[in-house]
């Protein structure tokens, strides 16, 4: 069935997207532009070229007054996001806590924000499985079916983490198969009609769902949580300028003036823009090495 109302909003981003674009190039010429990176694979429910507009609409609409604009380019893939990196090409990027981590010598730790989809700065990753399925422990899932969103990687660090710790194998390996989506509500309605066997996805997503939904958590079950951990970040490149940095960053917050572009903030479920704090990112750096550690006694055996 044609979703009608996800045609409408994501028509109407990209006229505002178009009519804001060419405004912007009028004055292109006299303008410094910021160069904006991303990942694909760490995109949270949100479509590219949406996400690219959006994200360019509220830098520069809340600075139209400065000489800088942001351009932002979504590469497919964590390692398209990695050369860019490396090479210089982008001033600022937003991405999952793990390719920051493996990236940290490159970014400034100064400039790094959590990006805040829920009332939390931290988010837990829940598995779920259905009620009537007796799926209630990780070894009764081998060899079943995992349906994971887009952007999850942490997530997914914390699920190989729980199955080595049980001396199982990584995801990979353990499940006939991982489905990916573009939206977590699919991963919970695919779970909901028996197409797939469990789904990990985020205790705020589950809660939304589950209010919109009251039938999701009376079929639905959760059989493993984990520690609050940091879900999206943005840093900037560490030869990027304070001076700027300081201008732009943290930039959700600052549209709270804007009406309206409140209902594009809503579409894609911000909440806004933490700075990250020292030991925020303790939990999963703990978590990395322990990943590291079992795979080598994994790989030994």
């Amino acid at each position: 069935m044609v979703n009608t109302k996800s045609i409408i909003r994501h028509g109407l981003t990209w006229i505002i997207g178009l009519i804001f674009l060419a405004s912007a190039l009028a004055a292109a010429d006299s303008q410094h532009f910021i160069r904006v990176g991303g990942s694909a694979e760490s995109i949270y429910d949100a479509r590219i070229t949406d996400i690219e507009i959006l994200i360019s609409l509220i830098f520069n609409e809340k600075f139209k007054d400065q000489d800088s604009q942001i351009r932002i380019k979504i590469y497919e893939s964590d390692l398209s996001l990695s050369n860019q990196l490396l090479s210089g090409n982008i001033d600022a990027s937003f991405m999952n806590p793990v390719f920051y981590l493996d990236h940290i010598e490159h970014l400034n730790s100064d400039y790094t924000y959590a990006i805040q989809h829920g009332p939390n700065k931290k988010v837990k990753y829940i598995l779920l499985t259905r009620r009537d399925s007796d799926l209630s422990s990780l070894e009764a899932l081998r060899d079943k079916k995992l349906i994971v969103p887009s952007g999850h990687l942490v997530g997914r660090r914390y699920l190989d983490v729980e199955l080595l710790r049980a001396n199982l194998p990584v995801a990979d390996e353990f499940f006939s198969e991982i489905r990916y989506t573009g939206e977590t509500d699919s991963a919970i309605i695919n779970l909901f009609f028996g197409q797939v066997d469990a789904a990990l996805v985020t205790d705020f997503s589950y809660e939304v769902a589950s209010e919109l939904n009251r039938q999701i958590p009376q079929a639905l079950q959760i059989i493993h949580t984990s520690a609050p951990l940091i879900h999206m970040l943005i840093s900037i490149h560490k030869d990027f300028s304070p001076q700027l940095a300081d201008k732009f960053l943290p930039f959700i917050d600052t549209i709270n003036d804007s009406p309206r572009l409140q209902h594009l903030r809503k579409t894609f479920r911000l909440a806004g823009v933490k700075k990250i704090e020292p030991g925020d990112l303790h939990d999963l750096e703990l978590l990395n090495q322990e990943y590291s550690t079992l795979m080598k006694k994994s790989s030994s055996q």
